[in-house]
C-alpha cells in the first residue's frame, strides 16, 4: 500500500543500515588525525600501521555499503527516490575511500614534514573531521525524521544541521586553499615527487569534506520529496 511508512517498504530498515555505514566511515576518518601526527613525529612504522588500519576499516565499510545497496528494492513506491538513497551511500563510501587514499599516499615515499605546512595541515584535518562528524550526526537523525514523513520540528533541525555541514565544508575549503598557496610558495625546497604527493594528499583530504557535504545535499532532497 502506497501510504505506508518508508520503513515498512524494506525488509531491513534502510536508515538503520545507513547509520551502520556512516559509523564505519567515521571510524576510517577518526584515524586520519593520528596518521598525520605519526608522520609529523617521524614515526614511519606507525604511519604504515595506521594506513593499513584505515584500509581495513574502509573494506568493512565497503561490505556494509554493498549489503545495504543490494538490499534496496528495485521498484517500490517510496517517500524518497531510490537513486537519492544510492547517491547517499556512494557519497559515504567516497569519504572512506578518500581516507584510505590519504593513508596509501603517505606510504608511497618518505617525505619531510615542512614546518610551514604542519600548523595549516593540522587545522585542515580538524575541520575535515568535524565535517564528517556532522555528516554522521545527520545520518543518525534521519531514522527519526523518516518515521514522521520528513516533516515537523525534527525535520527542521536536520535541515539546519545540513546547513551547518555546508558551512563546515566551506571553512575546510578556505584552509585547503591557503595550504595549497603555502605549498607552492616553498616548492623550490621540495623534491618534485614529494610536491606531487603533498598536492594529492591535500586534495584527498579536501575531498573527504566535499563528499560529506554532497551526502548532506542529497539528504536535503528527502525533505523536498
Amino acid at each position: 500500500m502506497i501510504g505506508r511508512s518508508i520503513i515498512g517498504l524494506f525488509a531491513e530498515n534502510p536508515f538503520a543500515a545507513m547509520i551502520e555505514l556512516a559509523d564505519k566511515v567515521k571510524a576510517c576518518t577518526d584515524e586520519v588525525p593520528g596518521l598525520f601526527d605519526a608522520f609529523f613525529d617521524g614515526d614511519y612504522d606507525l604511519v604504515v600501521e595506521l594506513a593499513e588500519k584505515i584500509s581495513h576499516l574502509e573494506h568493512e565499510a565497503d561490505v556494509v555499503k554493498t549489503r545495504v545497496r543490494d538490499g534496496l528494492p528495485k521498484s517500490l513506491f517510496l517517500q524518497v527516490d531510490r537513486r537519492d538513497l544510492l547517491d547517499v551511500l556512494s557519497s559515504l563510501d567516497a569519504v572512506a575511500d578518500c581516507a584510505e587514499d590519504v593513508g596509501i599516499l603517505f606510504t608511497l615515499r618518505k617525505m619531510e614534514a615542512h614546518e610551514e605546512l604542519i600548523g595549516p595541515l593540522k587545522s585542515l584535518v580538524r575541520r575535515v573531521t568535524a565535517t564528517v562528524d556532522k555528516a554522521v550526526e545527520i545520518v543518525h537523525a534521519m531514522e527519526v525524521v523518516s518515521k514522521s514523513g520528513f516533516s515537523g520540528k525534527e525535520a527542521e533541525k536536520v535541515i539546519h544541521m545540513i546547513d551547518e555541514l555546508g558551512r563546515l565544508e566551506h571553512e575546510a575549503d578556505i584552509v585547503q586553499d591557503d595550504l595549497a598557496r603555502r605549498l607552492f610558495s616553498i616548492e623550490d625546497d621540495i623534491k618534485p615527487g614529494s610536491l606531487f604527493i603533498w598536492n594529492k594528499i591535500f586534495n584527498k583530504i579536501g575531498d573527504i569534506a566535499n563528499h560529506a557535504e554532497k551526502m548532506g545535499n542529497r539528504l536535503r532532497l528527502f525533505f523536498a520529496s
